[in-house]
């Protein structure tokens, strides 16, 4: 599921910015091709929830490299879009939310940080209890009535 969020940001980013802007999802050994974005995800994690539902925890941090002479205010700009653009993604047919977006500038670098958090159930095909047979009464003095 990691990878599909990966391409969900890797599709909007690329149906908003067009094909000016390049869009990474792996290492760059040499040479990149400003303006560009490098989409990398930052400790996944899953916390255990009760009847057997899971929540899938993924950060991602995607970096921005500008092109232009005026970094700052290119930086500011697309940032400014970022906040609106990566609020939903779609992943297979289903729009999923970014939430705790906010992103920070560093060494003319964009860092915008997104999480999309998902529940996941598993499926429980134990037998279920067929009959119930309860047994009881009141209490009055020494005898027990049923």
């Amino acid at each position: 599921m990691l990878n599909n969020i990966i391409d969900g940001i890797s599709v909007k980013l690329d149906g908003t910015f067009g094909e000016k802007f390049t869009i990474y999802s792996e290492n760059v050994e040499q040479g990149i091709n400003e303006p560009c974005f490098f989409i990398v995800p930052l400790n996944p994690s899953k916390v255990p929830y009760p009847s057997g539902r899971t929540l899938k925890k993924n950060s991602f941090d995607v970096h921005y490299f500008p092109k232009s002479n005026d970094k700052s205010f290119e930086i500011n700009e697309i940032a400014e879009m970022l906040l609106e653009e990566l609020e939903y993604i779609e992943i297979e047919g289903s729009l999923v939310r970014g939430t705790n977006m906010n992103f920070e500038i560093i060494d003319n670098v964009l860092h915008f940080f997104v999480d999309y958090n998902y529940f996941t159930i598993k499926s429980n095909d134990t037998d279920k209890m067929d009959a119930v047979e309860l047994f009881g009464g009141l209490k009055r003095g020494d005898s027990i009535e049923n």
